[in-house]
Parts: C-alpha cells; structure tokens; sequence
C-alpha cells in the first residue's frame, strides 16, 4: 500500500468531521423532528460509508485488511470481557424504554444507529488504525482514539454543561481505546459495529435521566470502559498485540 499514510488519515479525519457536520447542520436548517431527524443522518451516514469503501479503492487497501472479515479464530475468546462494555450499552436503558415515538422512529434509530456504527468504525478503525499499526499497535490505538474522540467534540459544542462535555469526549477517548483494542485482536470491525451500534441504539430509545443521575450514568460507564481496557491490556492485550507486530514483521 504505498501512500502518504499521514496524508490519508488526515483526509479520512476531515471526511469523516465534515459529514458529521452536514448531518447535524441539515437537522438544524430543515428543522427535522422524530424519525425524519434520524433517517435523513442516516443516508448522509451511508454516503460517508461508501466514500470510505472510495478510499479504500484508492489507496489499495484490502477489505479483510480493512476489518471485513469473521474475527480471527479464537479471538473472542480472549475478549469475552466484551461483556463489560455490552453492559455500558444497555445502561442506556437504566430509565426504562421509551416507545413513544412508535415503530417508525425505532426503525429510523435502527437505520441510523447502523449508519453511525458501520461509518465511524471503518473509518477510525478500518483506515485510520490499520493505516497507523504499521508503526506500532500503541501507537495506533492511541492516536485512532484521539482522533475518536475530536471527531465527537461537535456533539459536545452547545452543551453548556462543561463537566458533560469534558466526560463525553472522555468517553469517546476511552470507548475507542476499546474498540481499537477488539479490532486489533481480532482483525474484525464486526464486533465493534455491532457494540458500537448497540450502546447508540440504547442511547436513542431509553427515557431521559436527570441531570445528576446521568452524570452519575456517565462516570459509571466510563469506569467500566476503563477495567475492560485495562484487562484487555494486561491479559489479552499484551500477547496478542505482540504476536500480531509479530506476523506483520514476517511479511
């Protein structure tokens, strides 16, 4: 693969950065509401998806290298603390489950959820990462994630609440640690799609919690997303990192 490869992940950093502004200045000017303010991000979140499969084109990159593959064998099994962070997803439902916008809204989440996971893990983890690991597995997981959590600094803008926003970035730092870690491990993006659009789904249909409880909500998940790190790291991480260096170095 023969590119500038500081040159494509900041092009996939600012693709991904101006079509997440687009969908929310488009909520905005067209003044969306309930399952349209979802379906219309959505599309706007599967042409980001397909300009990443563009990139990927062009810059010669393999799907299975890109994560579009079944996890490597045996690999979730070193990762069965993927529990830890489907129990952050579901703590979106801690307030109960809120059925009120009807079947069509929760299709619409559905769709966008999708939408958001599939865009967001191709390109910080698909590119981004596979991009960055040649030079380091920490290296990559570090910096993917950093970039991970700018990317989600436009949701925070507006947020008057200054120790919300500092958590949310936070999370997102923290969460694409993880998601980077899983990717690594097991060379898929599946895992991380399917967690990633699990914990936003839950987000979207879960009643609204009080400002101190979601506050409360918040340090928790972000603690949780911290052990797994943390175990991955020093139980599964550390071989497995290694070893996949390891087979990089062979080639």
């Amino acid at each position: 693969m023969k590119c500038n490869k500081t040159a494509v992940s900041a092009a996939a950093m600012i693709t991904v950065l101006l079509f997440f502004f687009a969908q929310g200045a488009v909520i905005i000017a067209f003044e969306l509401e309930g399952a349209m303010a979802r379906l219309i991000p959505a599309l706007i979140l599967f042409v980001l998806t397909a300009v990443g499969f563009i990139i990927l084109r062009i810059i010669k990159m393999p799907l299975n290298e890109a994560g579009f593959r079944k996890p490597r064998e045996g690999s979730l099994k070193k990762l069965n603390y993927l529990l830890t962070l489907i129990a952050v997803a579901l703590s979106g439902l801690t307030g109960g489950i809120n059925l009120s916008g009807g079947i069509g809204y929760i299709f619409a989440c559905l769709l966008y959820v999708l939408a958001i996971a599939l865009s967001e893990e191709l390109f910080f983890r698909g590119i981004i990462c596979s991009i960055l690991k040649e030079k380091g597995s920490t290296r990559a997981i570090l910096i993917s994630a950093a970039l991970f959590g700018v990317c989600h600094v436009l949701q925070a803008i507006g947020n008057p609440d200054l120790i919300g926003t500092i958590l949310a970035i936070c999370f997102a730092f923290f969460y694409g640690i993880a998601f980077a870690q899983i990717f690594l491990i097991t060379k898929s993006i599946f895992p991380g799609i399917l967690i990633h659009a699990l914990h936003d789904f839950c987000s979207f249909i879960g009643n609204e919690l009080s400002a101190e409880l979601n506050l409360i909500l918040d340090f928790c998940q972000t603690a949780l997303i911290l052990i797994f790190i943390v175990i991955v790291h020093l139980i599964a991480g550390k071989t497995e990192l290694l070893r996949c260096e390891n087979e990089k170095a062979d080639k």
